[in-house]
């Protein structure tokens, strides 16, 4: 059995679906049965049962997805279809309220996370490792994901890519673990 705390990384797709599901408990929805499965690990996240670390990488993915995600649901709730995004991006723009939404989910994680915010160690980073990795077909801003994660020393990377946590490339190229949300929900409930 191990100990907790440890410290972990999330995968910005895991604090995507996080936002998820607080907006539809906020709006009294019941939650899907994907996001369901998730809500024991954002309580764990919550309740600050590991030492989630967030490196500014992690917050510029995040706010990248999250204004995009919003300005999705404002052209439909405009009345563009799907087929139209592409002109409904050049009318409409995201006004101040709406961008400071967005920055407040994310001060949410921040808040919830480890309360020092560790450097982007940038300096640190070997782009060549990152270009090689992402020439393989994985994502750019994965890659640096989990060479931050590594570099903030943090012993598991949690993520819902099957990709990643599959990849006995990535298992031999970075020292983090790099793991699945459901066997990291295992490793905290025993």
């Amino acid at each position: 059995m191990e100990h907790f705390p440890k410290r972990i990384m999330f995968d910005t797709n895991l604090l995507v679906k996080f936002t998820f599901i607080y907006n539809k408990e906020d709006k009294g929805v019941s939650l899907p049965k994907r996001l369901a499965k998730l809500r024991p690990l954002l309580t764990s996240f919550e309740k600050l049962n590991f030492l989630n670390i967030m490196t500014r990488w992690n917050e510029l993915e995040l706010r990248d997805i999250l204004m995009k995600l919003k300005l999705d649901e404002i052209i439909l709730e405009s009345g563009y279809t799907v087929k139209e995004f592409a002109d409904a991006e050049e009318n409409i723009r995201l006004n101040k309220g709406q961008i400071d939404g967005v920055n407040m989910i994310i001060l949410s994680f921040f808040n919830h996370s480890e309360h020092r915010v560790e450097p982007m160690k940038d300096e640190e980073m070997d782009m060549n490792r990152i270009n090689k990795l992402s020439q393989e077909g994985f994502s750019t801003f994965d890659i640096i994901l989990i060479y931050q994660a590594e570099l903030n020393k943090c012993e598991y990377f949690v993520t819902l890519d099957k990709d990643l946590y599959l990849s006995k490339m990535l298992e031999k190229e970075f020292k983090v673990k790099i793991i699945s949300a459901k066997n990291f929900m295992q490793k905290i409930e025993h």
